[in-house]
């Protein structure tokens, strides 16, 4: 198995800052140079650190090599990557690939990863640090959460309730834009079929999950809807690998278009 293209990228982007910063003499600031040279080569460092872990891990995931050959981590991630253990052979279905590697904002050095097999989607996290000042290293992994992972689907839902496809619609788009911005991954801008009281609502006090969550991967698993006075109540069901939990959408119609008048959080 090669490694992902993603890891290619990695180191040739390493490369490139590395060559960009040597040569440029005709700087008025040379120290001011230099530092930002540093600096580069440091994010470089470990974004490379990161990649190759995160591509050696998905092969360990898939059930090759051992945790003890984990390159660039620190020997209490390898000690953690081996007791989480792989996917059961069992259980998989194809080969297990490395499909993301995202930094998570406001936390540096820290990345999701995302492997998939014809089947299943898992999620890792993992923060890279810098060791005795010198070589950066993986420091920190949260492996993937494999009950949740493997679960059988559940029973099939029941019929929707007639004339519910245009509020469904709006919950679902809904979703889209606030499962992101609720995890501060993403922006308010990014939210829509949603009432302008709403989004001034949200703008004024922002909802947000624990930093400690923030690294997570919130997915819709279910969307249940219902007659609510002269509208629609949604009961989207939640869960980021660590957590399920369940929103309250309220749907409304305004101007001849079903828009969510209101949110739920996270209890």
């Amino acid at each position: 198995m090669t490694r992902p293209r993603l890891l290619l990228a990695f180191i040739t982007a390493a490369s490139v800052v590395a060559i960009a910063g040597c040569g440029n003499t005709d700087h008025p600031s040379r120290s001011s140079s230099a530092a930002t040279r540093r600096a580069s080569t440091s994010t470089s460092a470990e974004h490379v650190a990161g990649a190759l872990f995160a591509a050696a891990y998905v092969r360990f995931l898939d059930g090759t090599g051992t945790a003890a050959a984990l390159p660039d981590a620190t020997m209490s991630v390898r000690v953690l990557a081996g007791q989480a253990g792989r996917v059961p052979a069992a259980r998989r279905r194809g080969t297990l690939v490395l499909g993301e590697l995202r930094a998570v904002q406001g936390q540096p050095g820290t990345y999701v990863l995302a492997a998939s097999d014809a089947a299943h989607t898992f999620y890792a996290t993992i923060a890279a640090s810098q060791q005795n000042g010198r070589r950066w290293l993986v420091s920190e992994l949260t492996p993937p959460d494999f009950v949740q992972a493997l679960a059988p689907p559940g029973p099939p839902a029941p019929p929707p309730p007639a004339g519910s496809s245009a509020p469904e619609r709006a919950a679902h788009v809904f979703l889209d834009g606030y499962l992101p911005y609720l995890y501060g991954q993403g922006s308010l801008r990014a939210i829509h079929d949603a009432t302008a009281n709403l989004v001034v609502g949200l703008q004024r006090r922002p909802p947000r999950v624990p930093l400690t969550m923030r690294s997570l991967h919130p997915k819709l698993v279910a969307l249940a809807l219902q007659h609510h006075r002269a509208g629609w109540q949604a009961l989207p069901n939640i869960t980021d690998g660590r957590e399920s939990y369940e929103l309250v959408l309220t749907i409304t119609q305004t101007r001849g278009r079903w828009l969510v008048s209101s949110v739920g959080n996270p209890r």
